[in-house]
């Protein structure tokens, strides 16, 4: 089972960091939820027909691909080139995939916790060890870095997704291509999923590799506006005009 620790302060979110990474160094990647109860599965394995198993995942993924490679030229100045990159692009403008994102800082993704939760909904923030994962995942205990969209461990883990005989069930994590300024922004690198279907956390070596942060309702607004006073604002988050509207609503109490 995850571990799962409560805060009430900013500090005590860094506390809790620094500890993981003493116990265990290396990198650390950050996912906010408004709901702990969420999971932590891709939106394309949220579809009512794939959570009924009557739909397979890569179907429908499939189907998605191929349509959205129809219909966007027009809107694109220079359309993506490799299959990873269609993904990210698919991602990026909401069109359900098989990726979930995560951020390098932990602030980013107390943001969007924060900023989504509902009252009466427990937020969170996850905190994963993206290479003791992928190892685990890959099994491969001598993988020397996070794989990256150009490594032969990525390649090899989206090809074996379409050979029955040698099936990728886990997830990975991945960095991901700079393509455009929001992933820069948002420190973004992601999970890719194999083709289980089961939360990130429910699988069995989850309990080495990640940590939930929850935060208790009664404290959300503080810690919210916290946040707000050491810059984290929409339009840090969402660099473009659209974000700075949305920061300029709440500055002034929209």
């Amino acid at each position: 089972m995850v571990r799962i620790e409560k805060i009430e302060t900013l500090h005590s979110l860094l506390k809790l960091i620094e500890a993981s990474i003493e116990a265990s160094p290396g990198p650390r990647w950050f996912r906010g939820a408004g709901n702990y109860d969420h999971g932590l599965i891709p939106a394309l394995f949220r579809h009512p027909e794939v959570r009924t198993n009557s739909l397979d995942p890569m179907t429908l993924e499939s189907r998605l691909d191929a349509r959205f490679k129809q219909t966007s030229p027009p809107f694109l100045n220079s359309p993506p080139v490799t299959a990873l990159d269609w993904m990210f692009m698919a991602q990026h403008f909401g069109v359900p995939t098989r990726l979930l994102d995560w951020s390098e800082n932990p602030f980013i993704a107390l943001y969007f916790a924060l900023s989504t939760s509902k009252q009466g909904s427990m937020a969170c923030v996850w905190v994963l060890d993206p290479l003791l994962w992928t190892k685990r995942s890959l099994n491969n205990n001598n993988l020397p870095r996070i794989p990256d969209p150009a490594d032969v461990a990525t390649k090899r883990f989206i090809e074996s997704l379409s050979d029955d005989l040698a099936p990728r069930t886990d997830p990975i994590a991945i960095y991901s291509n700079h393509t455009n300024p929001r992933v820069v922004a948002q420190r973004g690198t992601f999970t890719i999923f194999g083709r289980g279907t089961a939360a990130m956390e429910s699988i069995g070596y989850a309990k080495d590799c990640l940590l939930c942060i929850v935060v208790e309702d009664s404290v959300k607004a503080d810690l919210y506006n916290k946040l707000l006073s050491i810059g984290y604002t929409h339009s840090v988050i969402y660099p473009d005009l659209s974000g700075l509207g949305a920061e300029l609503k709440t500055s002034f109490g929209f």
